[in-house]
């Protein structure tokens, strides 16, 4: 099918559908392929369609323990900006987007808040020097068919001592996929401490399904 096609086929598709099918992503392959093709319309359906307001919870939660706005902050797995826009409105001067995928990359380009963009895979080594960020960001990357917790030592490499990592991570998994044994680990072995976890929900209108965490690292 042409890539066009394929565009034209996801924005047909309603904002629950497409959802339901993130979370049922089974591979890189599939999720690569997802999002590709959802880059155009991700902004729409998830923040018209669904009432997404986890980016404007993680950054605020971010924005009250980082004092410093001229701060360099990774934004990891950026998708098309949204937790970076709402850094902006905040202050935030100095962000840079981390994702997968090319297409969102390139969405996320568009809006002009990112002083650098850096397409890499979270499941492999990121090719970033160590300890060069003052604070770290993401939203919605640790979620049903997307990046396990092992992905978190190493966005702690890349973090400054004393750099704060604001993330949600969603409440099916933190158990299951291992996410609270592996934040226990990091934080027993003397790299992190965690300053706060609250349950707050991703969308309006629904009961609290992600746990919104600050972690410093030491």
């Amino acid at each position: 099918m042409p890539e066009d096609s394929k565009e034209s086929d996801i924005a047909s598709q309603s904002s629950e559908t497409l959802l339901a099918r993130a979370y049922g992503l089974k591979s890189p392959d599939q999720a690569r392929a997802l999002y590709r093709d959802w880059a155009g319309t991700y902004d729409a359906h998830l923040e018209n369609g669904l009432g997404y307001i986890a980016p404007a919870h993680i950054a605020a939660m971010l924005d009250e323990v980082l004092e410093d706005h001229a701060a360099r902050i990774l934004d990891v797995g950026c998708g098309t900006g949204l937790v970076g826009e709402r850094l902006a409105t905040l202050g935030f001067s100095s962000i840079d987007g981390l994702d997968f995928s090319p297409q969102m990359l390139a969405a996320a380009a568009e809006k002009d808040i990112y002083y650098e963009l850096l397409e890499s895979d979270l499941e492999g080594t990121l090719g970033i020097a160590d300890a060069i960020y003052d604070a770290g960001i993401s939203c919605g990357t640790f979620t049903h068919g997307h990046v396990g917790p092992g992905a978190l030592t190493e966005i702690f490499r890349v973090l400054r001592s004393g750099a704060v990592f604001a993330c949600t991570i969603h409440t099916h998994l933190w158990a299951e996929a291992g996410f609270a044994q592996h934040i226990a680990a990091l934080e027993a072995g003397g790299i992190i401490i965690v300053e706060n976890i609250v349950d707050k929900p991703y969308f309006e209108a629904a009961e609290p399904d992600g746990k919104f965490c600050l972690m410093r690292k030491l």
